[in-house]
């Protein structure tokens, strides 16, 4: 990945870009728990995430991808990372030791990929997690959120098959068809959700 290639340090931190009342508490708090314990090699933010749509505010509505998806992929076939609570989220620290011998998979498939990468290479004990308060950012369309999903599955299903924890009988496929109601009935559009990786 750009950043391993373009930084030094033993430790990196990761934050989203679109993140509202940024602190530098998010970038202390992530490298806590590396400074602290040399056996951690990965640690994850974990926050409130409220859903703000124009006057409303909906607390904890944030995070739909995490609990429509990504939850319960994990909950079925990792559930000892059931405890990670954000694991979509794009907050998240290591050591470059651990990073770069990693992919980095393109896309909204990073987060995930990375999560379950870290846990076959390192286990669990090598991942902490850290609370961060509260994370606001922007919201998406819910079209825009199946494509996201999409990714996410994908990345978690190239990630069952790497580590053995199945044998698929085909590859799966990476169109993704919504449909929008048109003046003349229903219109479909046809996404491709598939994900690539940077090489270790």
């Amino acid at each position: 990945m750009e950043v391993l290639a373009a930084t030094t340090g033993d430790l990196l931190v990761f934050v989203d870009a679109d993140l509202r009342g940024f602190t530098s508490s998010y970038v202390t708090g992530l490298l806590g728990p590396l400074l602290d314990d040399p056996d951690v090699a990965y640690v994850k933010g974990c926050y409130d995430r409220p859903l703000v749509t124009g006057e409303r505010r909906v607390e904890n509505g944030g995070g739909r991808v995490t609990e429509l998806v990504a939850r319960p992929v994990i909950n079925l076939h990792w559930p000892r990372l059931a405890g990670v609570m954000q694991p979509l989220g794009g907050e998240y620290a290591g050591r470059r030791s651990v990073l770069e011998r990693l992919p980095f998979v393109t896309g909204y498939g990073v987060e995930i990929g990375l999560l379950l990468d870290v846990y076959q290479e390192e286990g669990l004990d090598a991942i902490a997690q850290v609370d961060l308060g509260r994370r606001t950012h922007s919201h998406q369309s819910t079209e825009a959120l199946g494509i996201m999903s999409g990714q996410i599955l994908l990345t978690a299903w190239s990630r069952l098959e790497r580590h053995g924890r199945m044998l698929p009988m085909e590859a799966p496929a990476t169109a993704l068809a919504q449909f929008h109601r048109g003046p003349d009935g229903h219109d479909v559009r046809v996404s491709d959700v598939g994900v690539g990786e940077r090489p270790r």
